[in-house]
């Protein structure tokens, strides 16, 4: 059993391979905690208490399932939530979340288009950063782990809302606008939040959570590295454990350049990647950063 806890919101994980044990056991520890709860004088908002059952959407369930009670009353399961602002799924595809921020975003977007013509340049970029990019921003690192079509309809929205930052045409070429107006494209910005996510884990700035969560390629194997500092890339043989943040962030680390790895303190580093990232129109995580001309 694992807990988040923020504020006045509780989260209890727990996982196990039977299905009629899983729902026993959680059924045996929502007692205990019903039990904490009344010890220390707290209340358990029902109403608003609910669960999901994580899984494969290969994996059928029987259409009868066991119930999940807290003193005796039922709790609801449902196929998504909201946590912390970011909208989880029970197959964890992030389709939720991504279709939610892409209503917003239109919307948003609207508004944008009926002021560009109204204000300069530099009140249309500040209306872009205020209006659209916190929210392909915001925990991008997570949920932008997932296939590229499923990203599509914001890759679409973010190309509208530069266009008319811009005020160009309808379907016009996007490449130079981006790199015009230093704007990080939707794949850039994962690039981006992965290396600064590697760069506090290489200067022990997270949490004790992710102590020694990557392995040194030196424990792997004696052979010549370039730099003393890459991890190993654990071999991915699903398509979770190929999006997941050990494999992706193994790799991105490994493929950023030594220069740019070596700067002294996070901010010199983020914006050198930043920079390094834009100039060079890095769009995706592999080999050498793979770049592209399109």
């Amino acid at each position: 059993m694992y807990f988040i806890l923020f504020a006045d919101d509780s989260n209890v994980f727990y996982s196990h391979a039977c299905l009629d044990t899983l729902y026993k056991n959680v059924n045996e520890e929502l007692k205990l905690i019903a039990q904490w709860f009344h010890a220390n004088k707290l209340s358990l908002n029902l109403e608003k208490t609910n669960y999901i059952l994580f899984k494969s959407p290969r994996k059928k369930c029987p259409t009868e399932l066991p119930r999940i009670s807290i003193e005796g009353t039922q709790i609801t399961q449902v196929v998504s939530t909201k946590f912390l602002g970011v909208y989880i799924d029970q197959h964890l595809s992030w389709k939720e979340h991504i279709k939610n921020i892409s209503i917003k975003i239109a919307k948003n977007i609207g508004i944008l288009s009926r002021i560009s013509l109204l204000v300069p340049p530099s009140i249309r970029k500040i209306l872009y950063y205020t209006l659209v990019y916190p929210y392909l921003t915001y925990c991008n690192i997570i949920w932008s782990s997932t296939y590229k079509s499923n990203l599509t309809r914001l890759v679409v929205l973010q190309k509208r809302a530069v266009r008319y930052v811009a005020r160009v045409p309808y379907g016009a070429h996007t490449k130079s606008i981006f790199t015009e107006f230093q704007f990080l494209r939707l794949v850039q910005i994962r690039l981006v939040q992965i290396g600064e996510f590697m760069f506090r884990y290489e200067h022990g700035l997270l949490p004790p959570t992710f102590n020694n969560f990557f392995r040194p390629s030196s424990t792997i194997h004696t052979h010549q590295t370039r730099g003393s500092n890459q991890y190993y890339k654990p071999f991915a043989h699903t398509n979770t454990r190929l999006f997941s943040i050990r494999y992706t962030g193994a790799q991105t680390w490994n493929d950023i350049p030594l220069v740019i790895k070596q700067l002294p303190n996070f901010c010199q580093f983020k914006k050198g990647f930043r920079h390094f990232v834009i100039s060079n129109n890095v769009l995706e995580l592999g080999s050498a950063l793979s770049t592209s001309s399109s």
